[in-house]
Protein backbone atom coordinates (compact mmCIF):
# COMPACT_ATOMS: atom_id res chain seq x y z
CA UNK A 1 0.00 0.00 0.00
CA UNK A 2 1.81 3.72 -0.97
CA UNK A 3 2.25 5.86 2.20
CA UNK A 4 2.14 9.33 1.99
CA UNK A 5 4.62 11.24 4.08
CA UNK A 6 4.65 14.99 3.90
CA UNK A 7 3.74 14.99 0.06
CA UNK A 8 6.49 12.81 -0.43
CA UNK A 9 5.33 8.81 -1.73
CA UNK A 10 6.99 5.93 0.14
CA UNK A 11 6.98 2.71 -1.93
CA UNK A 12 5.42 1.16 -3.40
CA UNK A 13 3.77 4.10 -5.89
CA UNK A 14 3.95 4.30 -9.64
CA UNK A 15 4.22 8.16 -10.03
CA UNK A 16 5.91 10.86 -8.97
CA UNK A 17 6.00 12.38 -5.77
CA UNK A 18 4.34 15.79 -4.98
CA UNK A 19 6.07 18.78 -3.57
CA UNK A 20 3.51 20.44 -0.66
CA UNK A 21 4.26 23.74 -0.92
CA UNK A 22 3.32 26.81 1.03
CA UNK A 23 1.07 28.74 -1.52
CA UNK A 24 -0.79 32.06 -1.37
CA UNK A 25 -4.71 32.56 -1.44
CA UNK A 26 -5.67 29.19 -0.85
CA UNK A 27 -9.26 29.70 -1.55
CA UNK A 28 -8.50 32.02 -4.67
CA UNK A 29 -10.89 34.68 -2.96
CA UNK A 30 -8.23 37.62 -3.54
CA UNK A 31 -7.98 37.62 -7.13
CA UNK A 32 -11.02 40.34 -7.00
CA UNK A 33 -9.07 42.28 -5.07
CA UNK A 34 -5.84 42.08 -7.31
CA UNK A 35 -8.10 43.21 -10.54
CA UNK A 36 -9.52 45.76 -8.95
CA UNK A 37 -6.37 47.26 -7.83
CA UNK A 38 -4.62 46.60 -10.78
CA UNK A 39 -7.03 48.83 -12.64
CA UNK A 40 -6.86 51.61 -10.19
CA UNK A 41 -3.46 51.81 -9.93
CA UNK A 42 -2.09 51.29 -13.70
CA UNK A 43 1.73 51.68 -14.34
CA UNK A 44 2.56 51.03 -10.57
CA UNK A 45 3.46 47.49 -8.80
CA UNK A 46 3.52 46.10 -5.41
CA UNK A 47 7.23 45.38 -6.83
CA UNK A 48 8.16 48.91 -8.35
CA UNK A 49 8.45 51.12 -5.15
CA UNK A 50 10.90 53.16 -6.07
CA UNK A 51 10.32 56.18 -8.60
CA UNK A 52 13.68 56.52 -9.89
CA UNK A 53 14.23 53.16 -11.00
CA UNK A 54 11.95 54.55 -13.80
CA UNK A 55 14.30 57.25 -15.11
CA UNK A 56 17.01 55.45 -14.85
CA UNK A 57 16.15 52.68 -16.96
CA UNK A 58 15.02 55.19 -19.45
CA UNK A 59 17.99 56.37 -19.53
CA UNK A 60 20.44 53.61 -19.15
CA UNK A 61 18.51 51.84 -22.16
CA UNK A 62 19.06 55.03 -24.13
CA UNK A 63 22.79 55.24 -23.04
CA UNK A 64 22.97 51.51 -24.26
CA UNK A 65 22.38 52.33 -27.49
CA UNK A 66 24.60 55.08 -27.42
CA UNK A 67 27.48 53.52 -26.67
CA UNK A 68 27.41 49.84 -27.79
CA UNK A 69 26.91 48.39 -31.32
CA UNK A 70 25.79 44.87 -30.30
CA UNK A 71 21.74 45.40 -30.60
CA UNK A 72 20.59 42.11 -29.63
CA UNK A 73 19.10 40.76 -26.01
CA UNK A 74 22.11 39.17 -24.58
CA UNK A 75 24.56 42.49 -24.86
CA UNK A 76 21.99 44.74 -23.69
CA UNK A 77 20.40 41.74 -20.96
CA UNK A 78 24.38 42.00 -19.83
CA UNK A 79 24.90 45.41 -19.72
CA UNK A 80 21.34 46.08 -17.73
CA UNK A 81 22.30 43.85 -15.43
CA UNK A 82 25.69 44.96 -14.85
CA UNK A 83 24.45 48.37 -13.92
CA UNK A 84 21.38 46.79 -12.03
CA UNK A 85 24.05 44.89 -9.46
CA UNK A 86 26.40 48.31 -9.26
CA UNK A 87 23.33 50.64 -8.36
CA UNK A 88 22.47 47.83 -5.92
CA UNK A 89 25.93 47.50 -4.41
CA UNK A 90 26.19 51.21 -3.97
CA UNK A 91 22.75 52.01 -2.20
CA UNK A 92 23.91 48.90 0.21
CA UNK A 93 27.25 50.49 0.87
CA UNK A 94 25.97 54.33 1.47
CA UNK A 95 22.40 54.33 1.70
CA UNK A 96 21.12 50.38 3.17
CA UNK A 97 18.48 51.75 5.11
CA UNK A 98 16.66 52.46 1.72
CA UNK A 99 14.16 49.40 0.95
CA UNK A 100 13.10 47.93 -2.06
CA UNK A 101 16.21 48.29 -3.32
CA UNK A 102 16.89 45.43 -6.30
CA UNK A 103 19.48 43.12 -5.53
CA UNK A 104 20.06 44.43 -2.13
CA UNK A 105 20.53 40.91 -0.53
CA UNK A 106 23.06 39.60 -3.09
CA UNK A 107 24.69 43.73 -2.47
CA UNK A 108 25.09 43.13 1.36
CA UNK A 109 26.65 39.64 1.40
CA UNK A 110 28.99 41.08 -0.96
CA UNK A 111 29.80 44.03 0.92
CA UNK A 112 30.05 41.77 3.93
CA UNK A 113 32.55 39.06 2.35
CA UNK A 114 34.49 41.75 0.09
CA UNK A 115 38.48 41.02 0.11
CA UNK A 116 39.43 42.81 -2.87
CA UNK A 117 39.39 46.51 -3.88
CA UNK A 118 36.91 46.19 -6.05
CA UNK A 119 33.61 44.06 -6.70
CA UNK A 120 33.44 42.10 -9.50
CA UNK A 121 30.39 42.86 -11.44
CA UNK A 122 31.05 40.26 -14.22
CA UNK A 123 30.60 37.26 -11.87
CA UNK A 124 27.71 38.77 -9.66
CA UNK A 125 25.77 39.49 -12.59
CA UNK A 126 26.74 37.61 -15.82
CA UNK A 127 24.79 34.24 -16.56
CA UNK A 128 26.98 32.74 -19.13
CA UNK A 129 26.80 29.77 -16.07
CA UNK A 130 23.30 29.17 -15.16
CA UNK A 131 24.39 27.12 -12.53
CA UNK A 132 26.07 30.23 -11.18
CA UNK A 133 24.72 31.97 -8.11
CA UNK A 134 23.96 35.69 -9.31
CA UNK A 135 22.15 38.40 -7.55
CA UNK A 136 19.00 37.81 -9.90
CA UNK A 137 17.80 34.58 -11.83
CA UNK A 138 15.39 36.61 -14.30
CA UNK A 139 17.52 36.80 -17.57
CA UNK A 140 17.00 40.76 -17.91
CA UNK A 141 17.56 41.39 -14.29
CA UNK A 142 14.44 43.05 -12.00
CA UNK A 143 14.05 45.59 -14.92
CA UNK A 144 12.37 42.38 -16.87
CA UNK A 145 10.65 40.91 -14.35
CA UNK A 146 9.52 43.61 -12.48
CA UNK A 147 9.67 47.70 -14.28
CA UNK A 148 9.34 46.80 -17.94
CA UNK A 149 5.71 45.77 -17.53
CA UNK A 150 4.60 48.76 -15.55
CA UNK A 151 6.97 51.29 -17.71
CA UNK A 152 5.05 49.70 -21.10
CA UNK A 153 1.69 50.39 -19.42
CA UNK A 154 3.40 53.79 -18.78
CA UNK A 155 4.43 54.13 -22.41
CA UNK A 156 7.87 54.55 -21.46
CA UNK A 157 9.41 51.88 -23.16
CA UNK A 158 8.17 49.47 -26.05
CA UNK A 159 9.76 45.98 -27.66
CA UNK A 160 11.20 45.75 -30.96
CA UNK A 161 12.99 43.30 -32.75
CA UNK A 162 16.34 43.00 -34.90
CA UNK A 163 17.09 41.93 -38.45
CA UNK A 164 17.86 38.47 -36.38
CA UNK A 165 14.48 38.23 -35.03
CA UNK A 166 15.57 39.02 -31.04
CA UNK A 167 13.64 41.42 -29.51
CA UNK A 168 15.03 43.78 -27.37
CA UNK A 169 13.75 46.89 -25.41
CA UNK A 170 13.76 50.70 -26.89
CA UNK A 171 12.50 53.86 -25.45
CA UNK A 172 8.90 55.56 -26.22
CA UNK A 173 9.29 58.94 -28.50
CA UNK A 174 7.65 62.12 -27.87
CA UNK A 175 3.87 62.14 -28.82
CA UNK A 176 1.08 64.46 -28.44
CA UNK A 177 -0.95 61.74 -27.20
CA UNK A 178 1.12 61.71 -23.84
CA UNK A 179 2.73 63.85 -21.37
CA UNK A 180 5.91 62.12 -20.62
CA UNK A 181 7.97 59.85 -23.42
CA UNK A 182 11.27 57.67 -22.77
CA UNK A 183 12.80 59.81 -24.19
CA UNK A 184 11.93 62.99 -22.31
CA UNK A 185 12.67 60.89 -18.72
CA UNK A 186 15.84 60.12 -20.34
CA UNK A 187 16.70 63.00 -21.07
CA UNK A 188 16.22 64.49 -17.66
CA UNK A 189 18.05 61.69 -15.83
CA UNK A 190 21.01 62.28 -18.07
CA UNK A 191 21.13 66.09 -17.19
CA UNK A 192 21.52 65.72 -13.34
CA UNK A 193 25.13 63.89 -14.61
CA UNK A 194 28.20 65.25 -15.51
CA UNK A 195 30.35 63.67 -18.18
CA UNK A 196 32.80 62.43 -16.07
CA UNK A 197 30.62 60.09 -13.88
CA UNK A 198 28.86 58.89 -16.58
CA UNK A 199 31.92 57.77 -18.62
CA UNK A 200 32.84 56.08 -14.89
CA UNK A 201 29.09 54.62 -14.93
CA UNK A 202 30.65 52.94 -18.49
CA UNK A 203 33.55 52.10 -18.02
CA UNK A 204 32.35 49.79 -14.87
CA UNK A 205 29.85 48.35 -16.67
CA UNK A 206 32.40 47.70 -19.34
CA UNK A 207 35.13 45.81 -17.22
CA UNK A 208 32.71 44.41 -15.02
CA UNK A 209 34.35 45.72 -11.97
CA UNK A 210 33.03 49.06 -9.21
CA UNK A 211 36.14 49.91 -7.35
CA UNK A 212 35.49 51.13 -3.83
CA UNK A 213 36.88 54.21 -3.83
CA UNK A 214 34.17 54.94 -6.97
CA UNK A 215 31.30 54.60 -4.61
CA UNK A 216 30.93 57.80 -2.66
CA UNK A 217 31.52 59.89 -5.81
CA UNK A 218 29.38 57.49 -8.07
CA UNK A 219 26.04 57.58 -5.33
CA UNK A 220 25.98 61.05 -5.18
CA UNK A 221 24.54 61.07 -9.01
CA UNK A 222 23.28 57.42 -8.65
CA UNK A 223 21.20 57.38 -5.70
CA UNK A 224 17.76 55.81 -6.52
CA UNK A 225 15.79 57.20 -3.71
CA UNK A 226 16.73 61.32 -4.09
CA UNK A 227 15.12 63.33 -6.75
CA UNK A 228 15.99 67.02 -6.70
CA UNK A 229 12.31 68.46 -6.44
CA UNK A 230 13.37 71.34 -8.67
CA UNK A 231 14.34 69.63 -11.55
CA UNK A 232 13.43 68.77 -14.86
CA UNK A 233 13.01 64.73 -13.92
CA UNK A 234 11.08 65.36 -10.55
CA UNK A 235 8.40 67.36 -12.90
CA UNK A 236 8.48 64.79 -15.68
CA UNK A 237 7.83 61.98 -12.91
CA UNK A 238 4.74 64.51 -11.35
CA UNK A 239 3.55 64.60 -14.63
CA UNK A 240 3.77 60.95 -15.30
CA UNK A 241 1.90 60.11 -12.71
CA UNK A 242 -1.00 62.47 -12.96
CA UNK A 243 -1.17 61.73 -16.37
CA UNK A 244 -4.47 59.41 -17.98
CA UNK A 245 -4.26 55.67 -16.71
CA UNK A 246 -2.85 54.16 -20.48
CA UNK A 247 -0.44 57.28 -22.03
CA UNK A 248 -0.51 55.57 -24.99
CA UNK A 249 -4.81 55.32 -25.21
CA UNK A 250 -6.02 57.70 -28.25
CA UNK A 251 -9.80 57.01 -27.82
CA UNK A 252 -11.11 59.96 -26.27
CA UNK A 253 -13.96 58.03 -24.95
CA UNK A 254 -11.87 55.42 -22.97
CA UNK A 255 -9.90 57.48 -21.27
CA UNK A 256 -9.25 56.95 -17.27
CA UNK A 257 -7.69 58.72 -14.46
CA UNK A 258 -7.84 56.73 -11.49
CA UNK A 259 -4.15 56.74 -10.96
CA UNK A 260 -4.53 60.56 -10.86
CA UNK A 261 -7.21 60.41 -8.68
CA UNK A 262 -5.97 58.26 -6.20
CA UNK A 263 -3.19 59.98 -5.39
CA UNK A 264 -4.90 63.52 -5.48
CA UNK A 265 -7.38 61.94 -3.21
CA UNK A 266 -4.99 60.82 -1.30
CA UNK A 267 -3.34 63.89 -0.96
CA UNK A 268 -6.53 65.32 -0.10
CA UNK A 269 -7.53 63.51 2.97
CA UNK A 270 -4.36 63.80 4.35
CA UNK A 271 -4.86 67.34 4.31
CA UNK A 272 -7.86 67.55 6.21
CA UNK A 273 -6.01 64.55 8.37
CA UNK A 274 -4.19 67.04 9.72
CA UNK A 275 -1.51 66.50 6.64
CA UNK A 276 -1.25 62.64 8.40
CA UNK A 277 -1.05 60.58 5.19
CA UNK A 278 -2.35 57.05 5.64
CA UNK A 279 -3.62 55.19 2.66
CA UNK A 280 -5.97 52.92 4.69
CA UNK A 281 -8.13 55.72 6.01
CA UNK A 282 -8.61 56.63 2.55
CA UNK A 283 -9.73 52.94 1.54
CA UNK A 284 -12.09 53.42 4.71
CA UNK A 285 -13.73 56.32 3.45
CA UNK A 286 -14.33 55.03 0.11
CA UNK A 287 -16.12 51.67 1.26
CA UNK A 288 -18.18 54.09 4.19
CA UNK A 289 -19.14 56.11 1.40
CA UNK A 290 -19.77 52.93 -1.24
CA UNK A 291 -21.77 54.10 -4.41
CA UNK A 292 -22.33 58.11 -2.55
CA UNK A 293 -25.92 59.15 -3.05
CA UNK A 294 -28.17 61.31 -5.90
CA UNK A 295 -26.66 64.53 -4.92
CA UNK A 296 -23.01 63.28 -4.77
CA UNK A 297 -22.36 59.99 -6.00
CA UNK A 298 -19.48 58.12 -5.76
CA UNK A 299 -17.02 58.65 -8.96
CA UNK A 300 -15.70 55.35 -10.68
CA UNK A 301 -11.92 55.45 -8.48
CA UNK A 302 -14.04 55.42 -5.38
CA UNK A 303 -16.32 52.91 -6.56
CA UNK A 304 -13.50 50.75 -7.31
CA UNK A 305 -11.94 51.05 -3.87
CA UNK A 306 -15.04 50.34 -2.22
CA UNK A 307 -15.04 47.19 -4.55
CA UNK A 308 -11.53 46.67 -2.95
CA UNK A 309 -12.20 46.35 0.18
CA UNK A 310 -15.63 45.07 0.46
CA UNK A 311 -13.65 42.44 -1.39
CA UNK A 312 -11.04 42.33 1.44
CA UNK A 313 -14.13 42.01 4.27
CA UNK A 314 -15.10 38.86 2.21
CA UNK A 315 -12.10 36.95 1.65
CA UNK A 316 -10.36 37.88 5.47
CA UNK A 317 -13.90 36.33 6.79
CA UNK A 318 -13.56 33.18 4.71
CA UNK A 319 -9.64 33.43 5.68
CA UNK A 320 -10.64 33.25 8.92
CA UNK A 321 -12.81 30.40 9.00
CA UNK A 322 -10.39 28.71 7.00
CA UNK A 323 -7.90 29.31 9.26
CA UNK A 324 -10.20 28.05 12.58
CA UNK A 325 -11.27 24.91 10.31
CA UNK A 326 -7.25 24.01 10.07
CA UNK A 327 -6.56 24.37 13.59
CA UNK A 328 -9.86 22.92 15.05
CA UNK A 329 -8.47 19.63 12.50
CA UNK A 330 -4.60 20.18 14.17
CA UNK A 331 -5.67 19.88 17.60
CA UNK A 332 -7.02 16.17 16.82
CA UNK A 333 -3.60 15.03 15.90
CA UNK A 334 -5.09 12.36 13.71
CA UNK A 335 -7.25 12.50 10.50
CA UNK A 336 -10.98 12.89 11.03
CA UNK A 337 -14.27 11.13 9.97
CA UNK A 338 -15.21 14.28 7.50
CA UNK A 339 -18.81 14.49 8.29
CA UNK A 340 -18.52 13.97 11.91
CA UNK A 341 -15.75 16.49 12.00
CA UNK A 342 -18.20 19.44 10.11
CA UNK A 343 -20.88 18.90 12.34
CA UNK A 344 -18.83 19.06 15.27
CA UNK A 345 -17.06 21.81 14.62
CA UNK A 346 -20.09 23.54 13.38
CA UNK A 347 -22.43 22.78 16.37
CA UNK A 348 -19.94 24.62 18.19
CA UNK A 349 -19.55 27.77 16.21
CA UNK A 350 -23.58 27.79 16.53
CA UNK A 351 -23.67 28.19 19.80
CA UNK A 352 -20.81 31.05 20.37
CA UNK A 353 -22.60 32.73 17.50
CA UNK A 354 -25.98 32.17 19.30
CA UNK A 355 -24.26 33.19 22.82
CA UNK A 356 -22.73 36.78 21.00
CA UNK A 357 -26.19 38.16 19.83
CA UNK A 358 -28.01 36.60 23.21
CA UNK A 359 -29.94 33.46 21.52
CA UNK A 360 -31.14 30.32 22.80
CA UNK A 361 -29.17 28.13 20.63
CA UNK A 362 -32.21 25.52 21.28
CA UNK A 363 -34.10 27.62 18.83
CA UNK A 364 -35.00 27.70 15.66
CA UNK A 365 -32.40 30.27 14.62
CA UNK A 366 -32.60 31.60 10.85
CA UNK A 367 -29.96 33.62 9.08
CA UNK A 368 -31.83 37.36 9.00
CA UNK A 369 -32.64 36.60 12.81
CA UNK A 370 -29.06 36.99 13.48
CA UNK A 371 -28.59 39.57 10.73
CA UNK A 372 -31.33 41.59 12.38
CA UNK A 373 -29.72 41.19 15.86
CA UNK A 374 -25.85 42.22 14.82
CA UNK A 375 -24.27 45.16 16.94
CA UNK A 376 -25.59 48.76 15.71
CA UNK A 377 -22.59 50.49 16.53
CA UNK A 378 -19.96 47.86 15.40
CA UNK A 379 -17.96 48.43 12.32
CA UNK A 380 -16.49 45.75 9.39
CA UNK A 381 -13.47 46.98 10.51
CA UNK A 382 -13.81 46.93 14.65
CA UNK A 383 -15.34 42.74 13.96
CA UNK A 384 -12.67 41.91 11.51
CA UNK A 385 -9.76 43.57 14.45
CA UNK A 386 -11.27 41.54 16.81
CA UNK A 387 -10.09 37.99 14.69
CA UNK A 388 -7.10 36.95 16.10
CA UNK A 389 -5.34 33.86 14.71
CA UNK A 390 -2.62 33.07 16.61
CA UNK A 391 -1.45 29.16 17.95
CA UNK A 392 -2.53 30.38 21.44
CA UNK A 393 -6.05 31.38 19.96
CA UNK A 394 -9.69 29.35 19.99
CA UNK A 395 -10.92 28.32 16.55
CA UNK A 396 -14.03 28.52 17.51
CA UNK A 397 -14.24 31.89 18.56
CA UNK A 398 -11.89 32.74 15.07
CA UNK A 399 -14.88 31.32 13.05
CA UNK A 400 -17.55 32.99 14.71
CA UNK A 401 -16.17 36.27 14.47
CA UNK A 402 -15.47 35.54 10.38
CA UNK A 403 -19.34 34.84 10.28
CA UNK A 404 -20.27 37.69 12.08
CA UNK A 405 -18.30 39.58 9.44
CA UNK A 406 -19.57 37.57 6.75
CA UNK A 407 -23.31 38.58 8.03
CA UNK A 408 -22.00 42.36 8.60
CA UNK A 409 -20.86 43.20 5.49
CA UNK A 410 -24.79 41.59 3.95
CA UNK A 411 -26.71 44.14 6.08
CA UNK A 412 -24.36 46.97 5.74
CA UNK A 413 -24.41 46.29 1.48
CA UNK A 414 -26.93 43.89 0.28
CA UNK A 415 -28.25 47.23 -1.35
CA UNK A 416 -25.87 47.87 -3.21
CA UNK A 417 -24.93 44.08 -4.90
CA UNK A 418 -27.06 44.35 -7.93
CA UNK A 419 -25.00 47.97 -9.04
CA UNK A 420 -21.84 46.38 -8.04
CA UNK A 421 -22.31 43.15 -9.93
CA UNK A 422 -23.10 45.45 -13.15
CA UNK A 423 -20.07 48.12 -12.44
CA UNK A 424 -17.52 45.51 -11.95
CA UNK A 425 -18.26 43.25 -15.31
CA UNK A 426 -17.89 46.81 -17.35
CA UNK A 427 -14.77 47.08 -15.88
CA UNK A 428 -13.67 43.16 -16.25
CA UNK A 429 -12.70 43.28 -12.63
CA UNK A 430 -14.85 40.20 -11.64
CA UNK A 431 -13.34 36.73 -11.35
CA UNK A 432 -14.51 33.74 -9.70
CA UNK A 433 -14.89 33.82 -5.52
CA UNK A 434 -15.94 37.53 -6.25
CA UNK A 435 -17.72 39.04 -2.44
CA UNK A 436 -20.93 39.74 -4.92
CA UNK A 437 -21.43 36.64 -5.95
CA UNK A 438 -20.30 35.18 -1.94
CA UNK A 439 -22.82 37.26 -0.46
CA UNK A 440 -25.80 36.69 -2.57
CA UNK A 441 -25.72 33.25 -0.97
CA UNK A 442 -26.32 35.07 2.58
CA UNK A 443 -28.76 36.62 0.76
CA UNK A 444 -30.55 33.32 -0.88
CA UNK A 445 -29.92 31.49 2.64
CA UNK A 446 -31.46 34.46 4.74
CA UNK A 447 -34.55 32.49 5.83
CA UNK A 448 -32.38 29.01 6.53
CA UNK A 449 -31.75 27.77 9.96
CA UNK A 450 -28.21 29.29 10.87
CA UNK A 451 -26.69 25.79 11.97
CA UNK A 452 -27.96 24.07 8.31
CA UNK A 453 -26.05 27.27 6.78
CA UNK A 454 -22.45 27.19 8.77
CA UNK A 455 -22.26 23.31 7.94
CA UNK A 456 -22.99 23.92 4.31
CA UNK A 457 -20.88 27.03 4.15
CA UNK A 458 -17.90 25.40 5.75
CA UNK A 459 -18.20 22.41 3.17
CA UNK A 460 -19.01 24.21 0.34
CA UNK A 461 -17.24 27.70 0.50
CA UNK A 462 -14.14 26.34 2.36
CA UNK A 463 -13.23 23.12 2.48
CA UNK A 464 -14.70 21.80 -1.08
CA UNK A 465 -13.53 25.04 -2.54
CA UNK A 466 -10.01 24.97 -1.07
CA UNK A 467 -9.19 21.19 -2.54
CA UNK A 468 -10.95 22.47 -6.11
CA UNK A 469 -8.14 25.75 -5.99
CA UNK A 470 -5.61 23.75 -4.84
CA UNK A 471 -5.77 21.17 -7.77
CA UNK A 472 -6.42 23.99 -10.09
CA UNK A 473 -3.01 25.65 -8.94
CA UNK A 474 -1.58 22.36 -9.18
CA UNK A 475 -2.52 21.63 -13.15
CA UNK A 476 0.11 18.96 -14.42
CA UNK A 477 2.67 19.73 -11.88
CA UNK A 478 4.15 18.26 -8.83
CA UNK A 479 3.76 21.04 -6.95
CA UNK A 480 0.61 20.79 -4.65
CA UNK A 481 -0.63 23.71 -1.80
CA UNK A 482 -2.90 21.93 -0.09
CA UNK A 483 -3.38 22.60 3.44
CA UNK A 484 -5.49 19.37 4.65
CA UNK A 485 -5.71 16.02 2.24
CA UNK A 486 -9.47 14.50 2.10
CA UNK A 487 -9.58 10.55 1.08
CA UNK A 488 -12.12 7.94 1.56
CA UNK A 489 -14.26 10.67 3.69
CA UNK A 490 -11.43 11.25 6.11
CA UNK A 491 -9.74 14.83 6.31
CA UNK A 492 -5.74 15.05 7.36
CA UNK A 493 -4.16 17.88 8.20
CA UNK A 494 -1.19 19.37 6.31
CA UNK A 495 -0.18 22.83 7.89
CA UNK A 496 -2.09 26.08 8.71
CA UNK A 497 -3.02 29.29 6.90
CA UNK A 498 -4.10 32.56 8.76
CA UNK A 499 -6.03 35.00 6.69
CA UNK A 500 -4.22 37.88 5.11
CA UNK A 501 -5.04 40.95 3.36
CA UNK A 502 -3.49 41.75 -0.41
CA UNK A 503 -1.10 44.40 -0.84
CA UNK A 504 -3.67 47.07 -2.89
CA UNK A 505 -0.33 48.78 -3.88
CA UNK A 506 -0.33 51.51 -1.55
CA UNK A 507 2.73 50.76 -0.40
CA UNK A 508 4.76 51.70 -3.55
CA UNK A 509 2.42 54.69 -3.56
CA UNK A 510 3.72 55.53 -0.31
CA UNK A 511 7.30 54.93 -1.05
CA UNK A 512 7.15 57.18 -4.15
CA UNK A 513 5.39 59.87 -2.38
CA UNK A 514 8.45 59.91 -0.44
CA UNK A 515 11.02 59.58 -3.39
CA UNK A 516 8.88 62.76 -4.55
CA UNK A 517 10.09 64.41 -0.96
CA UNK A 518 5.74 64.59 -0.72
CA UNK A 519 5.31 62.92 2.41
CA UNK A 520 8.28 62.71 4.94
CA UNK A 521 9.57 60.48 7.00
CA UNK A 522 6.95 60.44 9.53
CA UNK A 523 4.00 60.10 6.70
CA UNK A 524 3.58 64.04 7.06
CA UNK A 525 2.81 65.95 3.99
CA UNK A 526 5.64 68.60 2.67
CA UNK A 527 5.02 71.73 1.34
CA UNK A 528 5.55 69.83 -1.96
CA UNK A 529 2.10 68.59 -1.83
CA UNK A 530 0.75 71.79 -3.24
CA UNK A 531 3.21 71.66 -5.82
CA UNK A 532 1.58 67.82 -6.80
CA UNK A 533 -1.62 68.86 -6.37
CA UNK A 534 -0.96 72.26 -8.95
CA UNK A 535 0.33 69.97 -11.66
Amino acid sequence: MAVLNKGKSLFPFWGTSINLIMGLDPLGLQTTSEATYSSLFPGISNLTNRLRYYGFYCWLLDFYFQREKKGNSTEQYRFIRRAELMIAIMMQSQRKNVQQITGSNFATNLIATAEDDYFDLADGADRDDPSKTTYWKYPSGAFGQYYSGAMQTLALINTAINEDGDIIYTISQPHQRQKVSGVQLAEAFDSTLTHEIKELFYTNIKTGKLYHSDIPELIAYYSIDVINPDSDEWDLYAEMLLDKDEPSQEIEELFTFSRRETILSLLRLASLNDNKYDWYQFLLSCYLKKLGNDSEPASETHIGWYCYQLNEYWQFACGAIFWAVLQNLYHYHQDQYLPHFVNELSAEIYDEICRGINVNPEDSVIISDVVARMPEGKTEEEIKESIETRASDNPIIAAKNGFLLLFQIYRNNKEQLHPLKEFMSRKQIIRDGNMVDGIMTIHTAKKEELKSFIEQFILRNIIYRHQMVAIRKMGNGTQATHKFIIEEQYIRFIEIFPPRNTSPRMFAMQNIMHDLQVIDEKNMLSQLCQKLLSE
